[in-house]
């Protein structure tokens, strides 16, 4: 009883925290007429779109992460808890990169007249997402629980060389998104003082969101497991 108060009282605050960061993204005025590119740009309002899928991009790399962690402890240790850690965070990271390819086509279609017109950083996290796909499609095929493990905990290793390439793919290659670190060149992105605090309470908020839901996950499949011994 207590603990399901906790959950709730927990679920109630992320729910207010994350209203409050949409709410102060979408008062944040129009984009600078200077920026614009011709009368009636839709980017005047629709930039802000922006803090409804950027914030997605850091839970897919920090839930991969997980993935990471947990395949190698996995093989370390050969310990069930650590492939239900890895396989659980998996699934939310394909979520979440789900996410973030459709309002990522949304904000493209608003900035660059497309939904899809293959630039790196699109290109790099769709791969990213068929990665977690495959991951997932194996561990769905194979019956053998160890080997299901093994075989899942190497794919998910490997598969983490995906996350660095997709944050960098802007920057080594030509892409319509900002430059992360060309700061000499005048191509670095950053936003002012209110909207980095609304892009900061939204990414809390996703952040909590995988949090909580990484831990119901993993408590789901950790109970199917003991069933089914």
């Amino acid at each position: 009883m207590v603990s399901r108060r906790y959950t709730i009282a927990f679920l109630a605050g992320l729910y207010l925290w994350v209203m409050a960061g949409m709410y102060r993204a979408m008062s944040l005025g129009p984009l600078d007429p200077a920026l614009l590119r011709y009368a009636g740009d839709p980017m005047r309002q629709g930039y802000k779109i922006f803090f409804f899928a950027m914030q997605n991009a850091p839970v897919v790399y920090l839930a991969f992460l997980a993935t990471l962690i947990g395949s190698v402890m996995y093989l370390k240790t050969r310990e069930m808890r650590w492939d239900i850690i890895a396989s659980s965070s998996a699934k939310l990271a394909l979520l979440f990169c789900t996410i973030v390819l459709i309002t990522g086509a949304i904000f493209s279609n608003l900035a660059w007249g497309a939904y899809w017109n293959w630039d790196p950083r699109q290109t790099t996290t769709l791969i990213l997402w068929f990665v977690l796909a495959g991951y997932l499609s194996l561990r769905s095929a194979l019956e053998d629980e160890e080997a299901r493990a093994r075989l899942s905990a190497v794919i998910g290793i490997l598969g983490f060389a995906g996350v660095p390439l997709t944050h960098i793919s802007a920057t080594i290659w030509v892409s319509n998104h900002p430059q992360l670190y060309d700061k000499a060149a005048g191509a670095g992105f950053s936003l002012d003082a209110q909207g980095a605090s609304a892009f900061g309470m939204m990414l809390l908020g996703a952040i909590f969101l995988y949090a909580y839901l990484l831990w119901i996950t993993v408590r789901i499949e950790t109970l199917e497991r003991v069933q089914e011994a």
